[in-house]
């Protein structure tokens, strides 16, 4: 006998349904969590790196100038002494930190002009007239560039014992250099600079002009007053070449704290205009603000 054959019916089609992951499941799951497990590997990376870190101190960073490779560590020791410095200024004051710094800026005239820019700068951070004789000598560099920052360093600590050898930068041939040295005897505000200052008001460049009437302002001397007035006009700057929006804007607030600090009535009805209908806000506000003062 043949055995009976027994036949199982399928279900019908209808009735198997499809069993399907929800979308955000194979998101989390392809996506998502190794998202979580990179972000906790880097955190963990980050902790190691920060507790591990040590930054060096300024007198560190100072001995890396004098010691470290020519090629590189040494302008790179000085850039990070610069950038550290103005939070313990007023603790190395104390210390003979600032005579080693000038020490270091002197035996680093025929280096690596990088390593005398930032350690010029980091004198300007501490603001020790202890440095101004060495940044005076700077103003005799070889590179422009270098007399700049030597400018710059002599501006930011503010000694008037300076200003002789600065106006000797205002015959200068460098445009640079004659703009950074009216800027910075508006910084210093030494009454012996006025007359130089207003002899370069008829300076051939526009921007140690500019410069020039700003300085002479904020010495109460409104020399300058007039060509101040034509800075806060957006039509005469938008004349002068290769000037963006915002250095327009900038030129203009800074012409309207001075006007202000002059209390120039002749500039008085364009700075109410300024503050009510210039498109830039700050410009508005720095108005307001010229005008309390009138």
């Amino acid at each position: 006998m043949e055995p009976k054959s027994t036949t199982v019916a399928a279900a019908p089609a209808d009735d198997l349904t499809e069993i399907k992951k929800p979308t955000s499941l194979l998101i989390a799951q392809f996506f998502l969590f190794p998202l979580i497990i990179i972000a906790i590997c880097v955190g963990i990376f980050l902790l190691f790196g920060y507790l591990t870190y040590e930054q060096k101190t300024p007198k560190e960073y100072l001995a890396d100038v004098q010691a470290g490779s020519e090629l590189c560590c040494r302008w790179q020791s000085a850039y990070e002494l610069s950038n550290i410095i103005t939070s313990q200024k007023e603790r190395l004051r104390e210390t003979d930190f600032v005579n080693d710094l000038v020490k270091v800026f002197q035996k680093s005239r025929d280096e690596d002009p990088r390593v005398r820019r930032y350690l010029a700068v980091t004198m300007g951070h501490l603001g020790d007239p202890r440095a101004v004789p060495a940044l005076v000598e700077g103003l005799n560099d070889a590179q422009v560039e270098n007399q700049i920052y030597s400018l710059w360093a002599l501006g930011t600590i503010g000694d008037k014992a300076a200003v002789p050898d600065i106006l000797k930068k205002l015959d200068s041939p460098d445009r640079a250099l004659r703009k950074t040295a009216v800027y910075v005897l508006g910084a210093i505000k030494d009454p012996r600079a006025i007359h130089s200052l207003q002899v370069a008001l008829n300076d051939p460049t526009d921007d140690v002009r500019w410069n020039a009437a700003m300085a002479l302002a904020q010495m109460n001397d409104a020399s300058g007053a007039d060509l101040l007035t034509k800075l806060i006009d957006r039509r005469y700057l938008e004349t002068v070449e290769g000037m963006t929006p915002e250095q327009r804007s900038e030129l203009i607030i800074n012409a309207v704290k001075c006007l202000g600090i002059l209390k120039f009535q002749g500039a008085h009805d364009k700075i109410v205009e300024l503050s009510q209908k210039d498109p830039d806000l700050a410009v508005r506000d720095a108005s307001i603000e010229a005008l309390r003062k009138f």
